[in-house]
């Protein structure tokens, strides 16, 4: 364990700011942290703290959007308010996105997740406090923006903590334990069911448990400086596709952590069994990332970002026709899941190919802003989906985004790769 570790973090210390300030990120405006030199071991301690931080909220996260949507609509709630409820979730996300690095740059990386994590507990415990809808779309917006915050801050910190010559496999190792631990989320639902307190109070309590690896920290967390205007025009000229592939990712995720599962009861499946199918997509995209990587140094990553909508619209087409027959359903839910995962990595890859120096970081927060307008209007049209075509329109719904977004990832980025994949 301790020879892995030494190849991830090597010995010699290492300056976290370097990295953002090259290609004049102040005057850009993107954020940047004090020029402190970390040792290898408050890297690591750095990046296991922002690890276990975030992968524990993405734990509450990927049990917290179903869930409510199931007890909205136990509670006999339109399809289309409960569309809205979680659109509003997602708005939420957006602001997180613009918020993060103005609330760190003020009160710092660790008072921030702090209290990000104190704003999510009241959120969760006010849910059950006041069961309505309309009541529930400040509280969600609440959770939303928090969850995000949390996530996009923590995301930054792991970033410039880590070694440049290894930051990839540590993103990488990050991203799978984050995805794990979403992935898990819904399984919690089938031990605390979906009425009263119960599941509520165990989603605080895990977002409780997100704050113990913090002091852990020690030393290991950068300080960070003001930020200024987003350039996402010239951004988004640099790269359409990449940053669009976020928005097709966000539909994804949102309607199927919103509606999937109501698509299953609809279909005739039982409330473990329709959770089970949302579980067993998050898998999908969840053991597809370290394939998916080892195929993007060696194939076309502009065609892989072709290719993923092509199979996930394949797959959302065979749904209906498996849905009561398991040994067909759990492998389809599978492929569908392993090109939502597919995604998010090719995407992100390109994001490193189509972007230099501050650029990168300005791309990805730019994608976070993308994503939760993404999943803000996702969920909003996937619930007059439901409601027009029982239960099918939202399986429609995910296609056709799918197929809109084909004619940018073709047609956008047509100039060769600034780095092609080596073969």
């Amino acid at each position: 364990m301790g020879c892995f570790a030494d190849s991830i973090f090597p010995g010699r210390p290492y300056p976290a700011a370097r990295p953002l300030l090259e290609h004049g990120a102040h005057s850009r405006g993107i954020p940047t942290v004090s020029e402190i030199v970390f040792t290898a071991a408050e890297r690591r301690r750095g990046v296991a703290a922002a690890t276990g931080c975030i992968s524990i909220v993405g734990l509450m996260t990927g049990l917290a959007w179903p869930l409510l949507s199931l007890r909205l609509d136990a509670q006999g709630v339109d399809s289309r308010l409960i569309g809205f409820s979680s659109a509003i979730h997602a708005l939420a996300i957006v602001v997180g996105a613009l918020a993060a690095r103005r609330l760190v740059g003020r009160f710092g990386l660790l008072n921030t997740l702090y209290g990000c994590i104190a704003t999510a507990i009241a959120a969760l415990v006010l849910l059950p406090l006041f069961p309505n809808v309309y009541a529930w779309f400040p509280i969600r917006f609440a959770l939303g923006a928090a969850t995000s915050t949390i996530f996009i801050a923590g995301e930054t910190w792991i970033i410039q903590v880590a070694p440049r010559e290894t930051r990839g496999r540590i993103v990488g190792i990050f991203g799978f334990v984050w995805s794990a631990c979403f992935a898990a989320g819904p399984l919690i639902i089938g031990i605390t069911g979906i009425g009263g307190w119960a599941p509520f109070l165990v989603a605080a309590a895990i977002v409780l448990l997100a704050a113990l690896p913090l002091p852990l920290a020690q030393g290991g967390a950068p300080e960070m400086g003001p930020i200024g205007r987003l350039e996402i025009r010239r951004l988004f000229r640099a790269g359409p596709a990449t940053l669009l592939a976020v928005v097709l990712l966000a539909v994804f995720d949102s309607v199927n952590d919103s509606f999937l599962p109501l698509y299953g009861l609809r279909s005739g499946l039982g409330e473990r069994e329709a959770v089970a199918v949302l579980t067993i997509v998050l898998a999908g995209a969840t053991c597809v990332q370290i394939p998916i990587g080892w195929l993007a140094d060696r194939l076309d990553r502009r065609r892989m970002l072709i290719a993923v909508p092509i199979v996930a619209i394949l797959a959302i087409a065979v749904f209906p026709f498996v849905i009561g027959s398991p040994w067909l359903l759990w492998p389809t839910a599978l492929l569908y899941g392993c090109t939502v995962g597919s995604l998010w990595a090719v995407s992100l890859i390109l994001v490193g190919e189509r972007y230099r120096g501050a650029d990168v970081a300005a791309a990805n927060m730019a994608r976070g802003v993308l994503y939760g307008l993404g999943a803000f209007a996702g969920p909003s049209l996937a619930g007059f989906a439901f409601e027009l075509w029982k239960p099918h329109g939202v399986l429609a719904l995910i296609a056709i985004v799918a197929l809109l977004f084909l004619p940018v990832a073709v047609f956008g980025e047509r100039g060769p790769s600034p780095h092609p994949p080596q073969v």
